[in-house]
């Protein structure tokens, strides 16, 4: 298969091409060409949005949109919103428009939203037919997604997929999360009751890989864990594989003076996520517990 990745040096990014390199053709979509040069397999080819991209994608049968600034980066500013928004709305317009005049058309296209769309929700169960929140992370997914209706019009399977915290040592919010860990500062926030949806970057990389060669699925898939856990639980178990004791806890207040809004969105907020449609789909996780997937990895 000839497969189109945009955002292609991010942390999934990046995983997603070495997998797919093995067996297709993978094309690099990116604005950092340098960086794509020196961190994307030799195999590749990469292409700069700057350029006449759109004649050398002819032909492709898919394209997976994972472009986008990240949303763990600094404080967010109303500046740094509308990049995080506009990031992705611009990139997923340009991807769409051209897909209209390929002839013979991908067979599907990927767009990546986020369980960010679910806001808050206590301790609901979320599945993929579970309503929107309120918050920006969610505004930004329902934008993202209105677009998958575009897809579909246009005659190429829509796939949606929400991802939620992936994990894996080399980079994400785990590599962040660690080293206060190794240095006997790693903390639980707040009360530590809020539920954590995660999933290992192995299993995020082979589901996008399913969902790419599995011809009856379209829609919204959630890419979560089918084990979703308690901050509080999720760091006792962190700490566990660390061999590192846990001794603080983050005030509620301390985490919105540091990062303001972001802290309500990215470390309070409580989403117990489940993977339904996947699992209907007959996907199987090679990590669907927390445990298993952190001794993995080998710290």
């Amino acid at each position: 298969m000839k497969i189109v990745i945009a955002g292609a040096t991010g942390f999934i990014g990046k995983a997603l091409c070495d997998s797919l390199v093995v067996q297709h053709q993978v094309i690099a979509l990116t604005r950092n060409i340098r960086k794509a040069a020196v961190i994307l397999p030799k195999e590749m080819e990469i292409l700069t949005w700057n350029e006449n991209w759109r004649k050398k994608i002819q032909g492709c049968d898919a394209i997976i949109n994972l472009s986008g600034a990240s949303v763990a980066q600094g404080r967010w500013t109303k500046k740094l919103k509308s990049k995080i928004l506009n990031s992705r709305i611009n990139s997923t317009n340009a991807l769409i428009e051209s897909a209209k005049k390929l002839e013979p058309k991908p067979r599907v296209m990927i767009l990546a939203s986020a369980i960010g769309f679910y806001g808050n929700a206590g301790d609901k169960q979320l599945n993929e037919n579970s309503p929107a929140g309120k918050g920006f992370l969610s505004n930004v997914c329902r934008q993202i997604e209105t677009k998958a209706k575009e897809i579909k019009d246009i005659g190429i399977r829509d796939v949606v997929i929400r991802t939620s915290i992936v994990l894996d040592r080399s980079g994400g919010a785990l590599k962040k999360m660690i080293l206060p860990f190794k240095f006997f500062l790693g903390s639980k926030f707040s009360s530590g009751l809020q539920w954590m949806s995660w999933i290992s970057l192995a299993d995020e990389v082979s589901a996008i890989k399913f969902l790419i060669e599995n011809q009856n699925s379209n829609g919204i898939f959630n890419l979560s864990s089918p084990e979703p856990v308690r901050n509080k639980d999720f760091v006792k178990t962190l700490t566990s594989v660390l061999h590192r004791p846990c001794f603080m806890a983050l005030p509620k207040i301390a985490l919105k003076l540091l990062f303001g809004q972001k802290a309500e969105e990215l470390f309070l907020t409580s989403q117990k996520v489940y993977p339904q449609r996947l699992l209907d789909t007959g996907f199987k996780f090679k990590y669907p517990d927390l445990n298993s997937a952190l001794k993995s990895m080998n710290f």
